[in-house]
């Protein structure tokens, strides 16, 4: 709607010039409506030859050369209107938006702030600079311009959700809820809105209410990992165990389970007496707050240790690494650690022995038949 929009006051510019005829004008249109900026910005530049002077006619071509992504050329023609008219407000929008692309925040702000030099109100410019410090310098450091944007335009719903989530973050609880429900008056079913409500109940545990918003969000269709997550929590928190664990158990079928919903999991059982259950639970939630590799960390660690001639500190490492995952080639290592280094011929062989009961791969054949022999030498 907006490029539509864009098109029309573009051909109502050109209809100024006598040079321009009804021909140009709809080769003009037909460019521009399929998209095909860099065509459309070639005959523009062949209809008006330099020298060019005209503001319109320089926003135009600029316009056509921006969308068609040849943003360095089109910031020179953008560039010539500043130099007739720095406070031109389109052309400092159009800058800014291209600083952005190009991903020179600086210098995207320097020109936002040109055009609040002219017009301290413009909503859409706190707007955007609200949205370009969130994603480059975070949330934070967003809350002044979020703070004036919502101050102008109380019901955009995206201004209203970062704003209440700064407030939210820095505790303002009261003054966060004020913010969401002046926009959700303006609109009842924004989505973002409501998740916006649930996430700040769930800050107060204000567990009926994240129910009650989760059940809004769910019968709309959005069935996020979050908003499941704060459901469950909200369903144990108020005693409904069983209801907890179903949603709960959902998000782990479909691969979103985390080590806090495993937990919740666990207690749910515990306080149905299903301590079978609970501690299955609580065993996914150790095997969930551990990283993957923190084995091979270990393993690394005791190769280090090893190759350092420190050798308890790297059976030790070994050993952890083990806690963790039962790798073959670590009780491959301590196994050659006890039998080679520290002759210590029993515990060898319980390390040999382990590393054949580990089954390990075939790559490892070498190994494994040397393994054989230890344990037939070690066990005479």
């Amino acid at each position: 709607m907006r490029i539509i929009l864009l098109i029309a006051i573009l051909l109502l510019s050109l209809k100024g010039s006598a040079q321009n005829t009804a021909s140009d004008n709809l080769l003009i249109l037909e460019l521009l409506q399929n998209q095909r900026y860099d065509e459309a910005s070639d005959y523009l530049k062949k209809v008006y030859p330099e020298p060019l002077k005209d503001i319109k006619i320089l926003s135009r071509i600029g316009y056509s050369l921006r969308m068609a992504g040849k943003l360095s050329e089109a910031e020179t023609y953008y560039e010539r209107i500043l130099e007739q008219d720095p406070a031109e407000i389109s052309s400092l929008f159009s800058m800014a938006g291209i600083s952005q692309r190009k991903g020179n925040f600086l210098k995207a702000k320097e020109y936002y702030k040109q055009i609040l030099a002219v017009d301290s109100t413009n909503f859409s410019v706190y707007k955007q600079l609200s949205d370009m410090i969130e994603s480059s310098e975070g949330l934070l450091f967003a809350t002044a311009y979020l703070q004036k944007a919502n101050s102008l335009n109380p019901a955009d719903g995206d201004i209203a959700y970062s704003y209440s989530k700064v407030l939210k973050d820095l505790k303002q609880y009261d003054s966060a809820a004020k913010v969401l429900d002046e926009a959700i008056r303006s609109d009842s079913t924004n989505l973002i809105l409501l998740r916006g409500k649930t996430e700040l109940a769930y800050a107060i545990k204000d567990w009926n209410v994240v129910i009650d918003m989760s059940g809004l969000i769910i019968k709309d269709g959005d069935r996020s990992a979050n908003i499941l997550k704060m459901l469950g929590e909200a369903y144990y928190s108020i005693g409904k165990y069983q209801q907890a664990i179903d949603i709960l158990q959902g998000l782990e079928a479909n691969d979103m389970k985390t080590e806090s919903t495993l937990y919740f999991i666990a207690m749910s059982y515990k306080n149905l007496k299903n301590f079978n259950k609970a501690v299955e639970y609580l065993n996914k939630t150790i095997s969930e707050s551990v990283s993957p590799n923190t084995s091979g960390y270990y393993a690394q660690m005791g190769l280090v240790q090893e190759t350092n001639k420190q050798i308890r500190q790297a059976l030790e490492a070994y050993q952890k690494s083990l806690f963790f995952e039962n790798k073959p080639l670590t009780l491959y290592s301590m196994a050659l650690i006890y039998d080679q280094k520290l002759k210590q011929s029993k515990s060898a062989l319980t390390y040999y022995k382990r590393y054949i009961n580990s089954k390990p791969p075939s790559s490892q054949k070498s190994y494994i038949e040397y393994s054989e022999y230890r344990i037939t030498e070690l066990s005479k």
